[in-house]
């Protein structure tokens, strides 16, 4: 009477015990809090090194333009000033003066590109690690 029929069987294991129901699942959990511990571990101290490097560099940077403000700026215009009187002098020549002139020029955008980097510096580390007050 059911010569055309198929039957078919479905078995479903329960896991009964907690080594085959729960403790692969609180392993996972477990470990994935772990890497993420690491990870946010890792990335701390590869940001705290980063902003080390960078406020080394700008400290560096700011020396760099306090030498060429204080020292290299005064320089150029004193030998500026005495090219001005060894030329009134008769002493110099012309290029002399020019050339003492363009030293001066130098120097002082010289200054300013250094200003200039210390501004982008602070800017740059104010904007990428932001700042400690509120």
């Amino acid at each position: 009477m059911f010569g055309d029929m198929v039957s078919a069987g479905v078995t479903v294991s329960l896991p009964l015990f907690a080594s085959r129901r729960q403790d692969p699942l609180i392993a996972a959990r477990t470990a994935q809090a772990s890497r993420a511990r690491v990870l946010e571990e890792e990335m701390r101290r590869e940001l705290a090194a980063s902003l080390e490097a960078d406020l080394a560099a700008h400290v560096a940077h700011h020396e760099q333009w306090l030498r060429a403000k204080e020292i290299l700026v005064p320089t150029a215009e004193q030998k500026a000033d005495l090219e001005i009187a060894s030329y009134a002098a008769a002493r110099a020549d012309y290029a002399d003066l020019v050339e003492a002139f363009t030293g001066l020029a130098d120097a002082k955008l010289d200054a300013l590109d250094r200003e200039a980097m210390v501004a982008r510096d602070g800017a740059r580390i104010l904007l990428t690690y932001g700042s400690d007050h509120p």
